[in-house]
């Protein structure tokens, strides 16, 4: 496997972080954020950068069971981070009101849901980021 699952870990992190600044600093102007780009754009972040990274290294696209497997390992990152994050989240109004209306089922079945969105926007993105970086290389 050619991704770095550690640096795709902190690109992940940092445009979450990222994300949660930006929602702060908006909510003070009274302004909001599509829901599910929290989501969507840090993964689409993390992958891009570890795409262009990977184009660096091979300087040939991936073949698409390499780069599905690749998504697949980078989206278990990201349950991964998303479980051990959840104690700070854990007791917050939003998920406590969550937790108390929405079955435990249901919470389970959605984060599959989104966990399969995330699976298909790495695999996108990450062919998206080695193409960008094939293109760098050709300049």
């Amino acid at each position: 496997m050619q991704v770095n699952l550690i640096r795709y870990a902190l690109w992940w992190m940092g445009a979450s972080v990222a994300m949660l600044l930006a929602g702060l600093l908006l909510a003070q102007f009274g302004l909001g954020m599509p829901a599910g780009l929290a989501t969507v754009l840090p993964p689409m972040v993390a992958s891009v950068a570890e795409g262009m990274r990977i184009a660096q290294v091979t300087r040939a696209p991936l073949p698409g069971r390499d780069a599905w497997t690749c998504a697949a390992a980078m989206t278990g990152v990201v349950a991964v981070l998303t479980v051990i994050q959840l104690p700070f989240y854990w007791n917050s109004p939003m998920v406590i009101e969550a937790r108390q209306t929405i079955p435990f089922v249901y919470l389970a079945g959605i984060f599959l849901l989104l966990l399969s969105v995330i699976l298909m926007v790495n695999r996108l993105f990450l062919g998206h980021g080695i193409k960008l970086g094939l293109k760098r290389l050709e300049e």
